[in-house]
């Protein structure tokens, strides 16, 4: 009851993924990336696990096929199991276990590979990888949302409505463009993803320089004067003398 779809950007090495479900919770189950390196997938009776043994495979060079194998045969349980990898040269493998009752099935295209189970009908995830290949002009979270707003209109999953669905693309020097997630929405996690992704575009570039260059981000003129204002209520000023070295920060 999952579709998903991974993705490597062609122009910085990034790798994607995008990926919602009718359960609660799925950003932290279902996707392992690694920049530059590939990403993979594992879902359907999702054993979070097998994310983790599949990109440790593409981490040591393996192939997305060799990391789908020798996940795939080594572990018990599965036939219950989808999985799905992405390796650093963009070529996809999958695996869909013989336990799967429902309609399922992946799609690939350059760059990507779309996968679902429990879906509503057999163009759920052709949708997504035409979305996301007919959107090259666009960020590449963007596209990668495109997708998963294309598997959802074409169909989804055959019982909803989506509860939760998340984003992540990956970014250099360790730190991601962006984590994304809708862990329990009421009524469409994708839309509700789709309007946090637009509001977290606003502020990437901002929080991305709080962490690599903080002395080159000005301090909340609002936050600093609210509180030294709390410090002086709380008679607090020797212990936190803000306002008295003021001049230390650049405030703004």
């Amino acid at each position: 009851m999952t579709f998903s779809i991974i993705a490597k950007c062609s122009k910085s090495g990034a790798f994607g993924a995008a990926v919602t479900t009718s359960n609660l919770a799925v950003g932290s189950r279902c996707v392992r990336l690694a920049h530059g390196v590939g990403a993979f997938l594992s879902q359907h009776r999702t054993d979070p696990r097998l994310g983790d043994v599949g990109i440790g495979h593409l981490k040591a060079g393996l192939d997305a096929e060799t990391a789908v194998s020798r996940t795939s045969s080594t572990v018990t349980d599965i036939e219950w199991r989808q999985l799905a990898a992405l390796d650093a040269a963009g070529r996809g493998a999958v695996f869909h276990g013989r336990r799967m009752y429902s309609i399922h099935t992946h799609s690939v295209a350059q760059n990507c590979l779309a996968v679902g189970n429990i879906l509503a009908n057999e163009t759920v995830t052709g949708a997504m990888a035409e979305a996301f290949s007919a959107s090259e002009s666009r960020e590449f979270a963007d596209r990668l949302m495109l997708a998963l707003e294309a598997g959802r209109d074409a169909g989804g999953e055959i019982i909803g409505p989506l509860r939760s669905a998340s984003l992540r693309v990956t970014g250099e020097m360790g730190i991601d463009h962006c984590d994304l997630r809708i862990d329990s929405s009421s009524a469409d996690a994708v839309g509700d993803l789709r309007a946090l992704s637009n509001e977290y575009r606003s502020q990437a570039d901002l929080l991305r320089r709080v962490a690599l260059e903080p002395n080159s981000v000005p301090i909340s003129r609002a936050l600093f004067d609210a509180s030294v204002e709390r410090i002086r209520e709380l008679d607090l000023v020797e212990r936190f003398p803000s306002e008295l070295k003021a001049d230390s920060w650049r405030i703004q």
